[in-house]
């Protein structure tokens, strides 16, 4: 059930030639089971209760901000709660007491939205304490895009559909609707224009007016899902106790887990930090990037150099978004010179070139920045010069 979605590309993975003056290095690629970041439990917050910071038995929806702010669907105590990216309570926005608050999602202008299945809407809140809603039969999950259209998923009756609410200058009217679907619930918007939605035991990919791809996560229900800053898809895995990490083609990449995790949601903020409800603990858990094993690219051991320049092809995996990827590669080494490229959205320039040099063994390192994040890498690469 998360909060804005962003940008995507339908590639499960991102591989560039880079033209540069010998190689661009890499680390050992990742393992078999764990594309991209790896991630650890960084932190937690909340128990059972009806305080601040605290939640009741169902906490069916999280969403971040683009400021980092974490909104929580606690939806037994009939409200929205605020956080900051730590755990710090901010604070909440009050339903009705006949109202069980179902689904969150953060509107790029810095409003809330919330569902209420209930009354059948869904409900905006301001930032100047004024509210708004739309008309959403059995309404369960939302999403918003990066241009403030509102995706809210209906689940009553003959009411079965996720309906897009088109945002223009006189605000919103309802669009298309998406049927098909037997026992809809969270929603979550991809920067491509495509969306997912849960589906009973499946989450279906729409890409236009057509499902592109159905996953299928364990024996149990996905009750939530989330797209990460590499546009893959997050959803929880109540029956293997972790968050499930899925390519956009179907690959699975990996998991995240911290002790007996019963998830009924999960959330990814502005940074690459994940957070999940744990049904459990009645607590949001918190997860980062585990920077020990790195987001790590692949690149031959070998290069021979023609003219001053080497073609090289080099591939990252666990990432959906090739345009958000940015990377520069040094040389230092028994070679003469030095050498920089920068990547972006699969593109290389070469910024210098030294013709001269010996073949030898190069240290190359590389800074990868995938989607803001930086990581570092060498690798020792045998170096021929024509």
């Amino acid at each position: 059930m998360r909060g804005i979605k962003r940008r995507r590309a339908t590639l499960g993975l991102a591989a560039f030639v880079l033209a540069a003056t010998f190689a661009v290095g890499a680390i050992a690629g990742t393992s078999r089971t764990q594309e991209g970041p790896a991630y650890k439990k960084a932190g937690a917050w909340g128990k059972l209760g009806t305080g601040n910071g605290q939640f009741g038995n169902n906490a069916f929806g999280l969403a971040t901000g683009k400021n980092g702010d974490v909104y929580v669907a606690d939806s037994d105590n009939h409200r929205i709660q605020v956080f900051s990216a730590k755990g710090g309570f901010k604070g909440k926005f009050a339903f009705d007491q006949s109202e069980s608050v179902q689904d969150v999602a953060a509107d790029p202008d810095g409003s809330v939205w919330g569902t209420a299945q209930q009354v059948g809407e869904a409900r905006n809140f301001g930032g100047s304490g004024d509210t708004l809603s739309v008309a959403a039969g059995g309404a369960v999950g939302i999403a918003v895009d990066a241009e403030g259209n509102v995706y809210v998923s209906s689940n009553i009756n003959n009411q079965r559909k996720v309906t897009r609410f088109d945002k223009g200058a006189g605000g919103l009217t309802e669009g298309k609707t998406y049927g098909g679907l037997g026992d809809p619930g969270d929603v979550e918007t991809s920067p491509d224009g495509s969306f997912y939605v849960v589906d009973g035991l499946t989450v279906k990919r729409f890409v236009g007016d057509k499902v592109a791809k159905v996953f299928k996560g364990g024996a149990s229900k996905p009750i939530g899902i989330a797209v990460d800053l590499d546009c893959n898809l997050w959803m929880t895995n109540v029956s293997q106790r972790n968050l499930t990490r899925f390519s956009p083609t179907g690959k699975m990449l990996g998991t995240a887990t911290s002790g007996d995790l019963i998830a009924q949601d999960v959330a990814v903020g502005p940074k690459g930090d994940l957070y999940a409800y744990d049904a459990g603990t009645h607590s949001i858990v918190r997860f980062t990037e585990d920077r020990s094993r790195p987001q790590a690219a692949a690149v031959g051991g070998a290069v021979t150099v023609g003219k001053g320049v080497a073609k090289v092809k080099y591939t990252l995996s666990g990432v959906a978004c090739p345009a958000q990827v940015a990377g520069v590669a040094s040389l230092k080494g028994s070679v003469n010179g030095k050498a920089a490229v920068k990547v972006a959205a699969g593109k290389s320039t070469v910024l210098s070139i030294p013709a001269k040099g010996k073949s030898g063994t190069a240290q190359f390192t590389i800074v990868l920045k995938t989607n803001g994040r930086p990581t570092t890498q060498t690798k020792a690469v045998n170096v021929s010069v024509r």
